[in-house]
C-alpha cells in the first residue's frame, strides 16, 4: 500500500511538473518572438515639403533598391511639375499565377516635355517607415 501512494505521489508530482514546464515554455516562447516595428510618426518634411518635393513607394517587387528609385522619380515628377516641366510616368505591373508560380513583369515609359526649362533635383533626405515598408524621399530644386 505504501508503494502505491508513494507512486500516485509521483504522478501527481510529474503531473504539476508538466504543466509548469509547459507554462515556462509558453511564456519563454511568447517573450523570444521579435515584436513588429514600431511605426514613428512621420518626419515634418513629408507633410510640409517647403520649396522641395516629397515622393513615396511602398514594397517593390525588385526590393528595396527599387522601391527607393520609385520613390525618388516620383519626387523628381512632383518637382518638375511644380516648376513648368511635364513629366508622363507609366509603370506597368503584370501578375501571373500559373501551377502554384507567380510570374511578375514590369515595364515603364517615361516621357518628358520641357517647356524651355531645366530643373535639377537633389535629394535632402530619405525615410524608411519599416512598420509599414514605406520609403519616403524629399528632393529640393538646385540652380
Amino acid at each position: 500500500n505504501h508503494c502505491v501512494n508513494h507512486i500516485k505521489l509521483n504522478r501527481a508530482t510529474m503531473y504539476v511538473f508538466n504543466k509548469i514546464l509547459i507554462l515556462l515554455l509558453c511564456i519563454t516562447a511568447a517573450a523570444c518572438q521579435s515584436d513588429p516595428p514600431v511605426s514613428r510618426a512621420l518626419p515634418d518634411w513629408v507633410n510640409n515639403p517647403q520649396d522641395g518635393a516629397v515622393g513615396s513607394a511602398v514594397t517593390h517587387i525588385k526590393g528595396r533598391y527599387a522601391q527607393e528609385e520609385l520613390a525618388l522619380a516620383r519626387a523628381r515628377e512632383r518637382l518638375a511639375a511644380r516648376y513648368g516641366v511635364e513629366v508622363s510616368s507609366v509603370q506597368t505591373i503584370t501578375e501571373k499565377v500559373a501551377n502554384e508560380r507567380a510570374y511578375v513583369t514590369s515595364s515603364k515609359q517615361i516621357e518628358q516635355a520641357v517647356a524651355r526649362r531645366e530643373v535639377k533635383a537633389q535629394l535632402r533626405e530619405l525615410y524608411y517607415d519599416a512598420a509599414r515598408d514605406v520609403v519616403w524621399v524629399w528632393v529640393y530644386p538646385v540652380e
